[in-house]
C-alpha cells in the first residue's frame, strides 16, 4: 500500500497501518518460532520500525496509542537484550566459561521473549490492532479528504 496524496494523513494512517500491523505480526510469529539470534535481531529491527511508524501518528490516535507502544517497547527491550548477549559472546569468544554463561543467559532471554510474544499475540490481538488502527480515536472511520481544487483541473 502506498501513501495517497489525495487523502489526509489521518485517512492514510487508517488505511495503511492495519496492513503494517498484519505484516508485523506475521514477522513476529516467524521470529518466535526460530532459535536464530540473527532472526530475532531482524525482528527487533522490525519492532523498532513498527513502533516508530506508530509514534509518528500519535496525534491521529491520541493517548490510547501509548499503551500499545509500551507493549511494543517491552518486546523491543527483550529482543535488544538477546542481541546484546550475542554481541558480548562474540567479544569473549576465547573465554569459553564466560561465553557458556552468556549463552545460558541469552537462552533465558529468548524464552522470555517468546513468553512476551505469546502474550502479545494472543486472544485476537492482531484483529484488535487492525481494528484499532483502521479507526480514528473516536471509533469512527475517517472521512476521505476533499479533493484539492487543482485535482479538478
Amino acid at each position: 500500500m502506498k501513501w495517497e496524496s489525495s487523502l489526509s494523513a489521518d485517512a492514510n494512517a487508517h488505511r495503511i497501518l492495519p496492513r503494517l500491523a498484519a505484516d508485523y505480526f506475521k514477522a513476529g510469529r516467524k521470529a518466535a518460532d526460530k532459535n536464530s539470534p540473527k532472526a530475532l535481531h531482524r525482528f527487533r529491527i522490525s519492532t523498532k520500525r513498527f513502533r516508530y511508524a506508530l509514534e509518528l501518528f500519535e496525534p491521529v490516535y491520541g493517548p490510547s496509542l501509548k499503551k500499545r507502544l509500551k507493549a511494543l517497547h517491552k518486546l523491543q527491550d527483550a529482543l535488544g537484550k538477546i542481541s546484546d548477549y550475542k554481541s558480548i559472546i562474540e567479544l569473549v569468544n576465547g573465554d569459553l566459561s564466560t561465553a557458556a554463561d552468556l549463552g545460558k543467559a541469552m537462552k533465558r532471554k529468548t524464552k522470555e521473549f517468546r513468553r512476551e510474544w505469546k502474550s502479545f499475540d494472543s486472544r485476537g490481538q492482531l484483529q484488535d490492532w487492525k481494528d484499532y488502527l483502521a479507526n480514528s480515536a473516536n471509533g469512527k472511520r475517517p472521512a476521505k479528504a476533499a479533493a484539492s481544487p487543482q485535482a479538478n483541473k
